[in-house]
């Protein structure tokens, strides 16, 4: 059963961000430990290659769409925070190939098969507690036979629970799927089990062929520190230092299970 937090939730939160965003990815080291990796990721599917048409599926401020740019014929970028919309415009003003649009990833404005790629990081997907499995089956709908898709989303099962006895036991309750936790900023997310998002990219008609976390061993160290440490501090160098280390197995089995958030790329068949 899916949750129903309202999505405006979602875009207040990020409206309160917007003016500090750039600051928060450059200097707290979870979100630069998931940058690396997104990097990583991007040049996996981008490198030497061109696609026709690239969606974006919850944009923000546009640090993954101004990638996307140098790779499509067509880029579009979508989110439903105006604020960060905003921002993201600014940041791609000399690409006359991309543009952006407010929308929700519930229901996309295009039609069937226009895109040969999807991008979709920053837990978009955990986001939509109350439609994440609309929001999969409206990527899949416009996604092109063979086109690749790439996002992110929280992980059940990893190292920060040891932390949270009350969110261990959430996730215990809640056998053999994700469960809604983690308020941040004033939201909550839906984590995702291995076996439950491949179900879902199955139903959905896409192949897993790639599965990375990051900050696996960073999550050893709490929340309050990863997220909230300057990178300089004592703590946050020892979370850059642990995410180094994580880059390097995201995509190895066991520990590619394990990340705090997990990254997953598939085909569309």
């Amino acid at each position: 059963m899916e949750s129903t937090v309202p999505n405006h939730e979602v875009a207040l939160a990020y409206k309160r961000l917007t003016e500090d965003y750039d600051r928060i990815i450059e200097r707290q080291p979870f979100f630069i430990n998931a940058y690396r990796l997104y990097d990583k990721l991007l040049h996996q599917i981008l490198d030497g290659k061109r696609y026709k048409k690239i969606l974006d599926v919850g944009c923000g401020n546009a640090a993954q769409t101004v990638r996307l740019a140098r790779h499509g014929d067509e880029v579009i970028g979508v989110d439903i925070a105006d604020d960060l919309l905003s921002v993201a415009r600014e940041r791609c003003r000399n690409f006359s190939n991309v543009r952006f649009m407010n929308e929700d990833a519930r229901k996309l404005p295009f039609p069937d098969q226009t895109f040969d790629c999807v991008l979709s990081y920053g837990d978009v997907l955990s986001h939509i507690t109350d439609g994440y499995v609309q929001a999969l089956s409206e990527i899949s709908r416009v996604s092109k036979t063979g086109a690749v898709i790439s996002f992110e989303v929280d992980n059940k099962w990893n190292a920060g629970l040891l932390y949270k006895p009350r969110e261990i036991w959430e996730a215990i309750r809640t056998r053999g799927r994700g469960h809604d936790t983690r308020e941040w900023e004033g939201m909550r997310f839906k984590t995702f089990t291995y076996r439950e998002l491949a179900g879902l990219l199955k139903r959905h008609h896409f192949k897993i062929t790639g599965y990375h976390g990051h900050n696996i061993l960073a999550s050893f160290i709490p929340d309050r520190y990863v997220l909230e440490q300057d990178r300089r501090s004592l703590l946050g160098r020892m979370a850059l230092g642990l995410g180094s280390v994580d880059l390097g197995i995201s995509g190895t089995f066991p520990f590619n299970r394990c990340g705090f958030n997990i990254i997953v790329i598939a085909r569309k068949s």
